[in-house]
């Protein structure tokens, strides 16, 4: 059986210092002392993007359990942190958003680590193999790079024109084959990109690949803020013609309720310490509805990722879906959980530019706009208590890495509405 290491990542900014692992910047972290869970000497681990793509598989090559103010300034300087009073500020702010008791004299972890494998490089490298395997419609190859987006796979933007996507997990490759199936009989919509080749043969690559049509444009969220209601009305009005017709091929029904409740049990096992009995009590109370409740469902092919980001207007002002990277066979209701989360949250999902430019009061009539105009949507029975079974899915898939304060709230108050819903 293969090993599969264990992936960590940074409690903040996190991307920032992936990124000063990956040039060897950084070569050390310091963390609060937790005798159950002090590193061990040779282990490997994998660390990993905000999104959870992996960076690098890194090997523990020293570990120094000390009191803080113990650390030498020869060893802080691993940390890439600047001077040693910029780290010690550095890490002093870091460390008490753990912990408000934290000082000088707290027992900590100081740990020295090395890349093994950086993985950047060698999708980098199968990147460029596939790239001059597709010369005939790629051209020479000039300029490629990665698009730090996708879970399970990897994507790439080619010579400014094409999008390279790279099948990172061979149980997902099946789902290749749907999405491209998809493309192919949507190819004359102005609304999607254009498949210009769908390679599952394993012959340029040990994996499936696809080529794609490079949109242009800005996400809605460059445009969203700018607008007045009558604008903002008429694209959902637009964009649900577009997701009618996404959602119009009809797939074979399984066993939705159970799914769900499948996924939430599984992260509710990991954090159940974060929880007191009564808590856990509403929750198990409030999964025990999600049959009832998941039970009647039309399934379709969805985007599964599907917000602003992921929504362009091109310079004709035409919306383009991009980023079908997670899609897969649920009830259409699902894809639009984000919109119905983004009345609440509406700079959750925008990039780190246009995040402070979402204001709620420009997202109060959102989900009442695709009920509108999306009339099936209206026929859905429970949608409220369906879309905020999704919203504790959503949190609870984030809960076990980032064990969140809020995170917790959020679910224990949904969960209660949940159970308090009259079916």
């Amino acid at each position: 059986m293969k090993h599969e290491c264990k992936t960590w990542h940074f409690d903040t900014k996190n991307d920032f210092f992936v990124n000063l692992v990956l040039s060897n910047q950084k070569t050390a972290v310091t963390s609060l002392y937790d005798e159950n869970a002090v590193p061990v000497i040779g282990e490997e681990a994998v660390l990993i993007f905000d999104n959870e793509k992996k960076a690098c598989v890194t090997k523990t090559t020293k570990v120094m359990v000390t009191k803080f103010k113990n650390i030498p300034e020869s060893l802080s300087r691993l940390e890439g942190e600047g001077s040693f009073e910029e780290w010690k500020k550095a890490r002093t702010h870091a460390l008490k958003s753990v912990d408000p008791g934290f000082c000088e004299e707290t027992k900590v972890v100081f740990q020295v680590f090395a890349v093994t494998r950086n993985l950047v490089e060698e999708r980098m490298k199968l990147a460029k193999s596939i790239a001059r395997a597709n010369e005939d419609l790629l051209g020479d190859l000039g300029q490629i790079y990665e698009i730090n987006a996708g879970y399970n796979n990897s994507i790439f933007c080619v010579n400014d024109r094409y999008i390279l996507k790279v099948c990172g997990d061979e149980q997902k490759e099946e789902l290749f084959d749907v999405e491209a199936n998809f493309y192919r009989a949507n190819q004359g919509s102005e609304n999607l990109p254009f498949l210009y080749r769908y390679d599952p043969s394993k012959k340029a690559a040990p994996c499936v690949y696809e080529i794609l049509e490079r949109i242009k444009g800005k996400s809605v969220y460059y445009h969203w803020y700018k607008m007045d209601e009558t604008q903002r009305e008429t694209l959902i009005r637009e964009l649900v013609e577009v997701l009618k017709k996404l959602h119009a091929q009809k797939y074979p029904a399984y066993d939705w309720g159970a799914y769900v409740k499948e996924r939430v049990l599984a992260d509710f096992q990991k954090t159940q310490d974060l929880f007191c009995q009564e808590e856990k009590d509403l929750l198990l109370a409030s999964f025990e509805k999600y049959g009832r409740i998941l039970e009647e469902n039309t399934f379709c092919l969805v985007h599964n990722d599907l917000h602003f980001d992921n929504i362009l207007l091109d310079e004709e002002n035409h919306i383009k879906l991009i980023d079908f990277n997670d899609s897969f066979v649920a009830p259409f209701d699902f894809d639009l959980r984000l919109f119905y989360m983004s009345v609440s949250l509406p700079w959750k999902w925008a990039n780190t530019e246009m995040d402070p430019l979402q204001k709620p009061e420009d997202y109060r009539n959102l989900f009442f706009y695709l009920k509108k105009y999306y009339p099936q949507l209206r026929d859905v029975r429970y949608l409220e208590e369906r879309m905020l079974i999704y919203w504790v899915l959503n949190d609870f898939s984030l809960l076990p890495r980032f064990r969140d304060k809020e995170g917790k709230e959020q679910i224990l108050v949904h969960s209660q509405k949940i159970l308090d819903a009259k079916l």
